[in-house]
Order: structure tokens, then sequence, then C-alpha cells
């Protein structure tokens, strides 16, 4: 006999008739709503008690909270590697950027921690563990917006990429990045 997966995290959040409908009133933002969908794969009403539903999603932010925690991680050890070559070289550029990635670091080390206190408390009280996960995944937003608006001037500074295809990256990285988080910002506001 075939064993069936529980439904996963983005199942969930992307089948709920409140996310799909969630732009309905406006049509340019519904269409661009709809291929964001689309890119999440085909809703599925999954048939879970209401403790797996739960459970499921506060695994799903328990899993962006460690992805978070772990580039925070990352963006220090940069940091400790930059003030060291800034003490070698003394070189205001190299103090520029290990400061930046210090405080990059210590902001998602904070968010990040936001998001497992939400997670958690998603388990026993949905209200409330929601209202940290908004401001989580809210905060994430405004993180990738600035990440990827250094990286996209950092890369035509550098001339790593062409105008046009730089500003298409940024872009797309903008509209279906931000998208793909007002998922999980719409469903935790509606449902």
């Amino acid at each position: 006999m075939p064993q069936f997966k529980r439904p996963g995290f983005s199942q969930i959040v992307c089948s709920s008739r409140t996310v799909q409908d969630a732009f309905d009133l406006h049509r340019p933002t519904r269409c661009w709503w709809n291929l964001v969908l689309r890119l999440h794969g085909k809703p599925v009403d999954p048939l879970l008690t209401t403790v797996e539903r739960i459970t499921t999603i506060a695994d799903g932010f328990d899993f962006y909270a460690r992805l978070y925690r772990l580039l925070s991680v990352a963006f220090l050890l940069v940091a400790s590697i930059l003030f060291g070559l800034t003490a070698l070289e003394g070189s205001d550029s190299w103090f520029y950027w290990a400061a930046t990635s210090l405080l990059a670091g210590i902001y998602l080390w904070c968010v990040s921690g936001l998001g497992f206190a939400g997670a958690k408390a998603y388990r026993g009280n949905q209200t409330q563990g929601a209202s940290c996960l908004v401001a989580f995944m809210v905060m994430i937003v405004v993180f990738l917006c600035m990440f990827v608006a250094v990286a996209s001037v950092i890369a035509h500074h550098s001339a790593y990429l062409a105008t046009i295809p730089n500003l298409a990256a940024a872009s797309a990285l903008f509209i279906f990045g931000v998208g793909s988080y007002l998922i999980e910002i719409v469903y935790l506001v509606s449902e």
C-alpha cells in the first residue's frame, strides 16, 4: 500500500482560498499574484487535522528562522575576515564592508530569533505566534530588498553584469522574491 506524505508548508499556505483570492480587487496585482502562486506549484487542498496543519506551519517558519540564523552566522564570519583585512591593510573600504557585514549579521540574528519565537508560539497560540511571524517575514523582506539593491549596485560598479541584465535580475528578485514571502504574510494575516 502506498504511503502518502503529509503535505508540506508551501502546499498548505498556497492552497488557502484567502491566499489565492488575496488580490482579486486589483487586476494588475492579481495577474502578478497568479504568476507567483503558479511558481509555487499547483494548490492542493490537504486533508489535515488542525494540529497537523499548525505543526506543519510552525515547522515551516522554524525552517525559515534556521535559514536566516545560518545566514547571520555567515555574515558575522565574513565580518571577522574583513575586519582582519582592515587591520592588515588599514583600508577604509575593508572597514566599511566589515561593518556592513557585522550589522547584517546582527540584524539577521535578531530577526531569526523573532522567527523562532513566533514559530514556537504559533504551536499554542496562533494569533500571538502570527504577530511575531508577520513581523519576522516583513523584516526578512526588508533585508532582502536592501541586499538585492546593494548586490545590484556592486555588480554594476564592478562591471560584473551589464546594465540591462543587472536590472532584469534585480527586478526579478524583487518581483518574485517579495511575492514568495508575501504568500506567507497573507496566509498569516488571513487564516
